[in-house]
């Protein structure tokens, strides 16, 4: 079962970064827990993030998962480097048993289409991107 959630979340992830600018990916790429993966989507607000997604059905956490009751930028996040700023636009995705890839396609076509248009009102976002 760690095999396949590990498969799933590199999907994701896969998706997301090849769907999306100014996106990373917080932890070691390998040395991870198999389900769980969390992205920085940088000079966006995690909270309208979290948000959209529910809207769509899609439940994921702020922040990392010692501090997703709490709004401030992760101090785990902060401590391993990632700036407050881009640290705010955090997100956690956790999968399960249940999960299969066509819900996490399904995942990567809803965050792409929720994430571009907030990038795009973002001056934070289009000054360090330049796009």
């Amino acid at each position: 079962e760690g095999q396949r959630l590990a498969a799933l979340r590199d999907r994701l992830w896969e998706g997301i970064a090849a769907n999306l600018k100014g996106v990373r990916r917080n932890g070691h790429p390998t040395q991870a827990l198999p389900n769980t993966l969390n992205v920085c989507f940088e000079y966006l607000e995690g909270e309208a993030i979290l948000m959209g997604l529910d809207a769509q059905g899609i439940a994921v956490s702020t922040g990392s998962a010692c501090t997703s009751d709490v709004l401030d930028p992760s101090h785990v996040l902060l401590a391993m480097g990632v700036p407050p700023l881009i640290a705010q636009g955090a997100v956690r995705f956790s999968l399960g048993r249940g999960n299969t890839v066509e819900q996490v396609d399904r995942v990567v076509e809803v965050v792409t289409a929720m994430v571009e248009p907030l990038q795009a009102v973002s001056p934070f976002f289009l000054e360090e991107t330049g796009v």
